[in-house]
């Protein structure tokens, strides 16, 4: 057995396929590594990047750290819906494929009978959350992406190209090995940060869960207004605006006041 090395860790499970008849699950299990394959391909990711295991009506994919992680989410979000999309408009519904997919990063070890690891425990406890589960199923998408926390903070909140990290909602969930938190994607919906002092609602549903409208700009997890809104004589500025001297909306007038002639005084 090696030591541990660092890892992107990708992980995908079929929604419902225990209620599937077994000949159903293997046209699901067919069509759900055509998808994996065809993303990673999109990813730009080699063969030689990356180890794949089997878990019935599942998978999870080991990722070399070389292979930047922006291109892999990026191919998530939309690659792989549109594959799903492809596949299934053509396909009876008692085998479509519908997936909770979960991205994170960790130490794993490998050794000659598959992969250990407390970070790969932690995507499957992810990828099993009432809340990643209730956000498939609230949508007519085919498949939901979740971020692990650490890959939130390392990738999704520096907003790099094709990522709206505005669209990702954080969440925490309890499982019998601890708290654990995620960020579900989302793009119905515009994160809010939570108030000063209040916890996130662990137990609220992805429907319900603090947002604001999309035509609404709200600060992202890192405080910063995703557009800056410019009104007639108003001026609205995200964070981290600084206003030297003075700023004044509409006219500005210095001197003594005007006497009245009888007629509008001219500013």
């Amino acid at each position: 057995m090696s030591g541990p090395t660092n890892r992107t860790i990708l992980v995908l499970d079929i929604e419902g396929s225990g209620r599937r008849s077994d000949v159903e699950v293997a046209v699901l299990r067919r069509m759900m590594y055509s998808v994996l394959r065809s993303t990673l391909a999109e990813s730009s990711i080699e063969a030689s990047e990356y180890r794949m295991e089997d878990r019935g009506d599942g998978v999870f994919v080991l990722i070399d750290p070389s292979v930047p992680k922006p291109q892999l989410i990026r191919a998530l979000l939309s690659h792989t819906p549109e594959q799903l999309y492809d596949g299934n408009r053509l396909a009876s519904a008692s085998v479509q494929v519908r997936l909770r997919i979960v991205v994170h990063s960790g130490e794993v070890t490998l050794d000659e009978e598959g992969a250990i690891g407390a970070d790969l425990v932690e995507a499957f406890r992810l990828l099993g959350t009432q809340q990643l589960r209730a956000a498939l199923e609230s949508t007519r998408e085919s498949s939901v992406l979740c971020v692990s926390d650490t890959v939130h903070r390392g990738v999704v909140r520096h907003r790099h190209p094709g990522i709206r990290a505005e669209h990702f909602h954080r969440f925490v969930a309890h499982t019998k090995e601890g708290d654990v938190t995620g960020w579900i994607h989302d793009p119905r919906r515009i994160w809010s940060a939570p108030a000063a002092g209040r916890p996130v609602d662990d137990h609220t549903s992805p429907a319900s869960a603090s947002s604001a409208p999309i035509d609404q700009a709200s600060p992202s997890a890192d405080g910063v207004l995703p557009t800056m809104h410019i009104g007639s004589g108003n001026f609205f500025f995200g964070a981290g605006a600084h206003v030297a001297g003075d700023a004044v909306a509409g006219h500005k007038y210095l001197g003594p006041v005007p006497q009245d002639t009888g007629r509008s005084a001219q500013q």
